[in-house]
């Protein structure tokens, strides 16, 4: 593999240093050798508490496990008794008094049972939820320790997802299903016991059948776990997808590739489905051979153990007991088969978290080891530093690059976007390994020094500004290293002023209605780009730092807050070492030394004079930035009016939506109240989400309910058969003969009956695997499309952020299976076992069937309390966990900026503190919920003793037969057992319930500004005039702060539009406003004499073309970048290269290996910030048929060579379409035919360069500030 530049000798040292330098590489992209022991459980997050109730629960599931087959040995006793008084051994007397004993020991039986199962249950799933909390945490902790490397590879989507629907299911396979494990094995146990006790010969044969269940399980398993992976694989590389989809929602909207998304989160879908189908299959065999096989046992058991009856080697009622016993073991066995689905997922998914948590990181923040300096000077020095980006290893980014950095002195690095300078400032804060060479702190090579005390020593301002989703206060704050130290109120609101006033921030602050206390929403889209740079750059300062890292530091501003703030950066520069990152050369004129680099190298260096004379690349990059204007220098003084004002210009709108009447409505996730209090999850709702989503399947559906039924013919007809059988074993010694043949034909009929519930069960499960996981597929299918198809002021509230619309989209898809497949075809099976055992009874012993019917509804009533109380505690458990994961996928998509900040520690305390918040109140609804679930189950034992005593008594009386006695009790109590199995799946009933809630709320969400909806319009001229009528405008969250005031505005077709003033002043409002991202408070906006709201919004949006301040691209290749433009995707490479090309890109594209083919990485995280400004540019020219071209700073991130050759493109584009260009830099616009100068949302004139120059109003001040002197 080609890496780099490669040696072109052959000899042993070029073989060796290529292999030094593939070792590098791989140890970034993979991480340090894991020691063998990394590779634990979930379980070795367990404290000294948690093992202690783990251990105590564990020991209560088994010993209720252990108690449940003691019930046969009662029943034989019984069955003994029973049999004694029909043969005139026993009087009635007795019998009464034998089975009142008897029934007794059922009652401490449920005592006990009931006990036991309290403890287990509340054991299992407090720590379940304890460990899964700290699972959480580590989880967390061990991926923001890891080098910045992994995170090119790692999208936001995928973390999501393991952080939230991964994390549930793991929580769910250590808690309840567990439980249900270890009881079941214990059962298993201990029924084998009690068979092998009564006759050892019976048992070992009927335990063949257990045998045949087991391997079944294990078979199905195994393969179930193998597509599960793979399942799971493909559905995180959709989470992906839908991430990025909704973190670029602006750009989606603008674009109009809602399809174009939803293409590709279909491929992942389509493939994740696939493997999914498989492993329900392998599951439903599983619980076919379950639900089977135990009648076999019945068959094979009557039939041999009559045989044993006759030579007396056992007794009618040690062959009862011992069959009973070995079924309860198969059904012991076959009790794990609901669970066998979560389990299989828990493993996987736990799998890939511990994968994840044993990667130790080459570069560990958070690691003590290293070396600290006591005095820091800040002389910084590169030797001979090469690197080659781990995910791009065919571009050698530095070449043999020598470098200093003078303590105390202000260096700037200027070039070619590309070129190589942010690789630079990364390499000094270590996100990555160089190549070759080494880098020294005042004479110390930096791997000899703490990672986290090295970043510590630096303030690093990036090109595009990051900011939390946190008051304005809390930004700057976080700027502090020693944000754990205590300080007052007073104390810290100082510091934050006192940095906010350095970056000329503090004013358009305290305009703001909440002051410091402003929510800057996610990502800080609350605020403007100036705004936010301004932030970010008071953050820097308030550390007072010996290094200060400036990346394109002041291009977001405009001209007033550049001059000032630029003014405050050299006067911070003062006494530390500063690196500055610079396209707008006017910022470092007066740098002490300025280096400038070309394709990885460094060409010239010096003071701006002495490079001046060499009239080299830095001249040339000089007089590329002159503003042409003869009329400059008579430009002077100071804008007369502040700046800013409250508003903000709206980079993405502001984040928080208040609650009024144009934005409340229907909001699925708009306020704390939504999920808890706003409707109840209900069955009505739930079926209407299903019956609508799985529409196509109906067919299927239908079939598997009718099989359901007929599978419910199975439970009662075996207990009539089981009747029979008991009643023929148990004949006198003088009717061996009536025995052995009614024994035949019983055991015959098991045999049928057998081979009937498997077709039944495997056809049923056949009919539900495939509708439910169409069910999941076309839920996340149907959420996505809805959720990106809602007008951008839904992305505006807090709740909606992208990690957790992207955890909604994977979790309700996940969770509202839990009424279908597996678990609605075993309820709907159960419950009509139940009906028609209940029928049975009644015809053959109604006095009896009455009294045990009875206690059918207890049962039930608990399994419904439970399911209330549950539902409340899923949805306050799902509540702080979509908090939190949205906490932790914010930190994640920040990882550059946390990193620099050295916030990893200080975020996982909050991260945690998030977690704990709600521990309290789970562990009250675990208690109640638990106490009815034990109360369900020991029921069984009361129900069976209730039947005892009043069946004995009834025979003891000569009103009932044996027979009757045993097919009444046999079809009720199981139905007791049944409702009992109905009520065990009340966990995932309550998750789908509020998952059909939330789902339907969020499908019958009207947009204001609907995406979907086609409607009759007028006819649409894309070359009309654009006209804005007296528009007034506020963001919905701040309706009493208007940010556009009386607007009016005419943009003729053809005309070059430019929209320039201070930040803040609403230029890019306008641009949202006219593609439709909100309507208008008041006034109106035109198309050709048509208010743009009559008019179909999709169609509308393909007049524009839109290219944003801040590029937006998505993993891909470079071409699947282009085609994501909303326009011909069959554009050939002829012409892909041709818009490449007007955006000076072309050359860069042809350098590389796989040339449009290029994969891009994570958000274009391949590409330095021009390259993907240029990359969004060329995508905006392919949409050849958009008549207005949107430029919102469309060049800021460009160096000067490259913004001369992209602005001759945009000027080429301009004469042949109507273009309304933001804009700092004047020197972009001169050529605009109309300057409209905007103020607090007003416009204070307006004209061409030269007019507005001549009246030297506003714009002439702004040129003047703008104006390169001296050169």
């Amino acid at each position: 593999m080609t890496i780099g530049s490669t040696p072109s000798s052959d000899s042993p040292v070029a073989y060796a240093q290529e292999d030094r330098v593939q070792s590098i590489l791989q140890r970034q992209l993979d991480g340090l050798p894991t020691v063998p022991s990394a590779n634990g459980t979930v379980f070795d997050y367990m404290g000294k508490l948690d093992l202690f109730l783990i251990g105590i629960s564990t020991l209560a599931a088994i010993v209720a496990g252990a108690l449940n087959p003691l019930l046969t040995v009662v029943y034989g006793l019984v069955v003994r008794s029973f049999q004694k008084h029909a043969h005139g051994v026993d009087d009635g007397a007795n019998l009464s008094s034998n089975v009142s004993k008897l029934a007794l020991y059922n009652v401490y039986l449920g005592v006990a049972e009931f006990v036991l199962i309290y403890i287990a249950t509340v054991g299992f799933y407090h720590t379940g939820e304890r460990i899964t909390r700290n699972l959480r945490r580590v989880y967390l902790r061990a991926i923001i320790r890891q080098n910045i490397a992994f995170f090119d590879t790692l999208s936001p989507g995928e973390f999501t997802a393991r952080i939230t629907s991964d994390m549930n299911v793991i929580q769910e396979g250590i808690t309840s299903k567990i439980s249900t494990f270890l009881t079941a094995l214990a059962t298993f146990a201990s029924a084998v016991v009690i068979a092998f006790f009564e006759y050892w010969r019976l048992a070992l044969m009927l335990i063949s059948t257990s045998l045949l269940i087991g391997g079944a399980e294990f078979l199905g398993a195994i393969y179930a776990l193998k597509f599960s992976r793979r399942s799971s694989a493909a559905l995180n590389q959709g989470a992906s997808v839908v991430e990025e989809t909704i973190s670029s929602i602006r750009h989606v909207a603008a674009y109009g590739i809602q399809s174009a998304m939803r293409e590709r989160y279909l491929k992942h879908l389509d493939l994740g489905e696939t493997w999914g189908l498989k492993a329900r299959l392998s599951v439903t065999f599983m619980i076919g051979t379950m639900n089977s096989v135990p009648y076999l046992s019945y068959a094979l058991a009557f039939w041999q153990g009559s045989r044993y009856v006759v030579t007396g080697e056992m007794s009618g009622s040690a062959v009862v007991t011992t069959t009973m016993a070995i079924i309860i073991a198969s059904f012991a066995v076959g009790r794990v088969a609901p669970s066998a689905e979560s389990m299989v997922k828990s493993v996987v998914h736990a799998g890939v978290i511990m994968k994840a948590i044993a990667r130790q990181s080459p570069l560990d923040p958070l690691t003590t080891e290293g070396r600290t300096l006591s005095d820091v000077h800040g002389d910084v020095e590169f030797h001979d530093i090469s690197l080659v980006y781990p995910s791009r290893q065919s571009v050698q980014v530095l070449d043999q690059v020598s470098l200093h950095f003078p303590a105390n002195k202000t260096t700037a690095l200027v070039g070619a976007s590309g070129c190589g300078k942010s690789s630079i400032v990364g390499l000094l804060e270590r996100f990555y390994e160089p190549t070759g060479g080494y880098i020294t702190l005042d004479g110390v090579d930096i791997t000899h020094l703490n990672l986290r005390w090295l970043r510590q020593q630096m303030s690093y301002v990036v090109q595009e500004p990051v900011l939390f989703n946190r008051s304005i206060f809390d930004n700057i704050l976080l700027g502090l290293n020693d944000l754990g130290q205590q300080r007052t109120m007073l104390e810290a609101r100082e510091l934050v002023h006192a940095a906010a006033k350095v970056a000329h921030a503090h004013d358009f602050i305290m305009a703001l209605p909440q002051g410091y206390h402003t929510e800057v929403g996610t990502k800080g889209l609350q605020l403007s780009g100036g705004q936010r740079q301004r932030i970010c750059i008071a953050r820097a300062v308030i550390n007072n730092p010996k290094i200060l890292l400036l990346d394109e530091a002041t291009s977001a501003l405009d001209s007033k807050s550049e001059q000032a703030v630029q003014l405050a950066l050299d006067s911070a520069a003062k006494n530390r070492t500063t690196i500055v990152i610079a396209h707008r050369l006017s910022t470092i004129r007066n740098a002490d030394n300025i280096i400038v680099m070309g394709k990885g190298v460094v060409l010239e260096q010096g003071a701006h004079e002495d490079l001046m004379a060499l009239k080299g690349a830095y001249a040339q990059l000089v007089e590329a930035q002159q503003v042409d204007s003869a009329t400059d220098g008579e430009a002077n003084g100071l804008l007369s009016s502040s700046e800013d004002d409250a508003s903000s210009d709206g980079k993405a709108g502001p984040f928080e939506v208040a609650e009024t009447a144009s934005s409340h409505h229907d909001n699925y996730l708009a306020n704390d109240h939504g999920r808890l209090h706003d409707s109840r999850p209900s069955f009505r709702t739930y079926f209407r989400v299903v019956r609508k989503l799985n529409r196509e399947e109906a067919v299927i559906v239908l079939i598997g309910l009718l099989l359901c039924i007929l599978t419910g013919f199975v439970v009662p007809t075996q207990a009539v058969f089981f009747a029979e059988s008991v009643s023929a074993i148990t004949l006198d010694s003088t009717k061996y003969s009536k025995l052995r043949h009614d024994i035949n034909i019983w055991s015959l009929l098991f045999v049928i009956l057998s081979i009937f519930a498997f077709i039944t069960w495997i056809s049923q499960g056949m009919c539900f695997s495939r509708s439910t996981e169409r069910l999941t597929h076309k839920t996340r299918d149907q959420t996505f499309q809805s959720i990106i198809h809602q007008d951008i002021a839904f992305f505006d509230e807090k709740k909606n952020s992208p990690g957790a619309l992207t955890s909604f989209v994977s979790t309700t898809a996940t969770d509202i299976t839990g009424l279908s497949g597996p678990i609605i075809g075993s309820s709907l099976t159960f419950i009509a076992a139940l009906a028609i055992g209940i029928t049975v009874s009644l015809i053959t012993g109604w006095k009896l069937a009455l009294v045990c019917i009875a206690t059918i509804p207890i049962v039930a009533g608990c399994g419904y309390v439970r399911l209330r109380v549950l539902a409340l505690f899923d949805q306050r458990v799902r509540k702080t966990h979509e908090e939190a994961a949205i906490y932790a996928t914010e930190i994640i998509t920040t990882m550059r900026s946390v990193a620099s900040l050295t916030l990893e520690e200080y975020f996982l305390d909050e991260y945690t503190a998030i977690l704990s918040r709600s521990a309290a109140q789970s562990m009250r609804s675990i208690l109640k919920a638990s106490a009815l679930y034990a109360a369900s189950h020991s029921f069984t034992f009361f129900c069976g003793a209730l039947a005892f005593w009043y069946g004995g008594t009834l025979l003891a009386k000569d009103e009932y037969t044996i027979l009757q006695f045993y097919i009444c009790f046999g079809a009720l109590i199981s139905g007791a057992q049944i409702a009992g199995a109905v009520v065990s799946y009340a966990p995932d009933m309550s998750k789908a319930l509020h998952a059909g809630q939330e789902i339907d709320r969020l499908l019958n969400r009207a947009a204001q500004i609907d995406t979907q909806k086609h409607h009759q319009h007028p006819t649409l001229d894309h070359h009309g005039a654009i006209e804005f009528q007296n528009v007034t405008f506020h963001y919905p969250s701040r309706p009493a702060h208007p940010v556009l005031h009386n607007f009016s505005l005419t943009i003729h077709p053809g005309q070059f539009i430019a929209l320039v003033g201070p930040s803040g002043s609403g230029k890019t409002t306008v641009l949202q406003l006219l593609e439709r991202f909100y309507a208008p408070t008041a006034g109106q906006i035109l198309l050709n004499g048509v208010v743009i709201s009559d008019l179909d919004v999709t169609e509308y949006r393909q007049t524009f073309s839109l290219v944003s301040q801040e590029p937006v691209l998505y993993d891909g290749t470079i071409r699947e970048n282009l085609l994501l433009c909303g326009a011909d995707t069959a554009a050939d490479d002829e012409v892909l290269l041709q818009v490449c090309k007007d955006a000076n890109l072309h050359d860069f594209i042809l350098s590389l290996p796989s040339g449009l083919d290029t994969p891009l990485g994570t958000a274009g995280s391949m590409l330095s910030g021009g390259q993907r400004q240029r990359l969004a540019l060329a995508r905006a020219l392919l949409r050849i048929n958009s008549p207005v071209l949107l430029l919102d700073e469309a060049t800021a991130a460009l160096d000067g060579a490259s913004e001369r050759v992209v602005q001759e493109a945009l000027d080429r584009a301009a004469t042949r379409k109507t273009t309304v260009a933001v804009a700092h830099r004047l020197r972009t616009v001169q050529r605009a035919d109309v300057i409209v100068v905007m103020e607090r949302g007003r416009v204070v004139e307006s004209g061409s360069h030269g007019e507005l120059m001549a009246r030297r109003g506003v714009y002439a001040e702004l040129v003047g500030m703008q104006r390169f002197e001296g050169v």
